[in-house]
């Protein structure tokens, strides 16, 4: 049995969603301590704040700051700078005397910038597994030129998170080749990483006339919007011509077709199960996890969140999908994403349906565990 410390970045709920997923098929046989700020810590401490089998510890971290429910990226980057100068180093003393205490045999870190520091100054390696390298290592050319250039500008922040690690993994719902620079450093790159609920409880596509045919299980679509999403998203979606259940905003009284849910896993799983199809921001996670069900996706991502406007990009070169920016987001492009979901449909099924990437996350982990760590069970894509 090894001892594995994780981090993972605050920003929305992907990032605790991808570490979830590798702790729950491993924590039969490892010992894992979490260390998660913000977003990521809240949407954990349910699940792992009173449970004995992993360690879970809430951290200061970085966030996107919002003015009047738009990114403002010149804050962003100046509270950035500023929790460098404060928070993180205060942050990377404490973790060092984890690893210090603990002595973990791998180190992982989701694009989160304290515990790459800690561990380097301990002289531990340390692995990355995160979406946000492919701004700094895929092939984008297929973008448009502005977009390349934020992919650029963006991609600056990435090694200023961390550049020394071990091995870099790149999880992400799309493909791309990978430039030749991080080919030979020999980046990998792999499948979104998918919920343990989704991939026990897969879920088989009824056509919409059946589903009209039952009434206990009318067509719906799923929204996930940020809470600081402008309030005109809510009075387009009201008009949808079929019903909307929509995640992020809190528990409210019905409007028109809408229906307001509290953020719970399991009830948000379930959802995206049965769901129609998917209007949401285009946050990798969420996209990996509708494309591995077959689930249609009409991305609204914000026009200065460029990472989840390339992943919106990626989506409608896919053909799985289609976007508009969150502030040009009218009822008519609901209408046509809807006259056209089964061919979205039919093109997730031929391309990316069944797409996981845990598997091949959870071989590099574990072959990365020092060699005289007994243990008594098989190790993931270890050979024996």
């Amino acid at each position: 049995m090894a001892k594995i410390f994780m981090s993972m970045s605050g920003e929305g709920r992907g990032h605790a969603t991808r570490v979830r997923s590798l702790v729950e098929r491993m924590r039969d046989r490892h010992e894992i301590t979490l260390f998660a700020p913000g977003d990521a810590y809240r949407f954990l401490e349910p699940q792992y704040g009173n449970d004995p089998g992993v360690r879970l510890f809430e951290i200061p971290g970085l966030k996107f700051h919002y003015v009047e429910g738009n990114i403002r990226l010149t804050k962003t980057i100046y509270q950035g700078f500023h929790y460098q100068m404060t928070d993180l180093p205060k942050l990377v003393k404490q973790l060092v005397d984890e690893i210090q205490t603990h002595q973990p045999d791998v180190i992982l870190t989701d694009f989160e910038p304290a515990l790459p520091r800690a561990a380097k100054k301990c002289g531990k390696p340390y692995l990355s597994m995160t979406h946000q390298h492919f701004l700094v290592a895929y092939d984008l050319s297929i973008l448009p030129m502005h977009l390349r250039f934020f992919a650029w500008f963006i991609g600056l922040a990435v090694p200023m998170h961390y550049t020394s690690q071990k091995e870099t993994i790149i999880s992400s719902f799309f493909k791309a080749n990978l430039k030749p620079r991080w080919k030979k450093k020999g980046a990998i790159c792999v499948g979104p990483m998918i919920r343990p609920e989704i991939r026990q409880d897969e879920f088989h596509y009824v056509s919409p006339e059946t589903e009209s045919e039952d009434s206990n299980h009318p067509p719906f679509l799923l929204s996930y919007l940020r809470k600081q999403a402008k309030t005109d998203v809510v009075d387009i979606l009201k008009e949808s011509p079929i019903p909307v259940k929509v995640y992020g905003l809190g528990e409210r009284e019905p409007v028109g077709s809408i229906t307001f849910h509290e953020i719970h896993p399991q009830n948000f799983v379930d959802d995206l199960l049965a769901c129609h199809g998917v209007v949401s921001a285009s946050g990798n996670q969420l996209l990996g996890e509708c494309m591995y069900l077959g689930k249609p996706v009409l991305g609204i991502p914000e026009t200065w969140h460029h990472e989840q406007l390339i992943n919106a990009h990626f989506l409608k070169a896919m053909g799985c999908g289609d976007f508009v920016t969150l502030e040009k987001f009218h009822i008519k492009h609901l209408r046509n994403f809807l006259e056209q979901i089964e061919e979205y449909r039919t093109k997730i099924r031929e391309t990316c349906q069944g797409n996981d990437g845990t598997d091949d996350t959870i071989a590099i982990l574990e072959r990365n565990i020092p060699v005289e760590i007994p243990s008594n069970v098989d190790v993931v894509g270890q050979v024996h």
